[in-house]
């Protein structure tokens, strides 16, 4: 069982936010890039202790005891432990002892920060599961379809005075909200995250920037980055404490974009031994419509693969 569970959704019963255009936001609704500002409500992980149903060392000790006891008795000799019950003893005491080293000194982090656009949306729960699996003890989500950084840098000290984050990740593909009117792509979005990225690394939180998959239409180099690829690149050798998390390669050909790939252990699998990746619009995962709140309603193996890649990414 992890160390913490995930408590509360991105999507709060709290009343909606309202964005700085005066709009009423609904947390991770499943719009396309242009969709209003942010509204994702944060989610909450919180340490619980875990609960075991099997053999406890005392009823360990005492089944061996036992037997020694009633072996002696058979044979009208004293009781007394066999070299055997000490010896089995002797490994039970051991794991037991480093059971409860581990269980007593498990650190209050990491907590992650997390800010992204709808392909987290889309990946949220197994990035929240791969995530908790990890050792992630806390998990704050602020992610909003069709939005981009200059949508969320303001909300980053708020989030370091409160969260206290020990690791940020940035996930972002290229949206064009109304912040970004009139500013070119690759200059806002390095101006944005150079600023979010400095406020975070100041405040000793580790960053992970995390490259999107290329979309059906993007071209990308002879490593298979895209352009915002190469800005993640050069922003992570800029920044100390700041470094690129590929999960684009999770769920591309090498980082170029393939509509499936084949199935990992497990999945539905074709007669072919592929499954979809990518949605018919080239940009997302759900190899259907994707509906209310980022929800697929099928499985979606493009969101299964780089929820967890970045989640690993994050912890690694």
């Amino acid at each position: 069982m992890p160390a913490a569970q995930y408590e509360r959704s991105p999507r709060s019963d709290r009343p909606p936010a309202v964005d700085r255009a005066g709009q009423t936001d609904h947390p991770d609704g499943p719009g396309e890039p242009g969709d209003a500002g942010p509204g994702g409500k944060p989610g909450q992980a919180d340490t619980r202790p875990s609960t075991h149903l099997g053999w406890t060392g005392i009823d360990l000790l005492a089944l061996l005891g036992g037997l020694s006891g009633r072996r002696a008795r058979q044979r009208g000799e004293p009781t007394r432990w066999s070299r055997r019950a000490v010896a089995i003893l002797a490994v039970i005491v051991a794991v037991l002892g480093s059971a409860i080293v581990l269980r007593g000194y498990l650190p209050a982090d990491p907590r992650l920060l997390v800010y992204g656009d709808s392909l987290i949306v889309e990946s949220q729960e197994p990035f929240k599961q791969a995530a908790l699996d990890a050792g992630a003890h806390a998990i704050e989500l602020r992610a909003w379809s069709g939005t981009a950084p200059c949508n969320w840098v303001d909300d980053v000290p708020g989030q370091i005075r409160d969260f206290r984050p020990t690791v940020a990740v940035l996930a972002f593909s290229g949206n064009l909200p109304a912040c970004m009117t009139g500013r070119d792509l690759l200059t806002g979005y390095r101006q944005d995250v150079t600023t979010m990225v400095d406020q975070l690394v100041s405040a000793g939180v580790q960053v992970r920037l995390v490259e999107e998959p290329a979309r059906k239409a993007d071209p990308v180099d002879a490593s298979g980055r895209t352009e915002l690829g190469r800005l993640w690149a050069t922003i992570a050798r800029e920044t100390p404490n700041t470094r690129v998390v590929r999960a684009d390669l999770a769920v591309t050909a090498a980082g170029r974009f393939v509509p499936s790939l084949p199935c990992d252990p497990g999945e539905p699998c074709g007669p072919d031994g592929q499954i979809t990746v990518r949605a018919p619009d080239g940009v997302h995962f759900c190899p259907n419509l994707v509906g209310t709140g980022g929800s697929c309603g099928v499985y979606s193996s493009g969101a299964h693969r780089y929820g967890a890649a970045v989640a690993r990414g994050a912890l690694d």
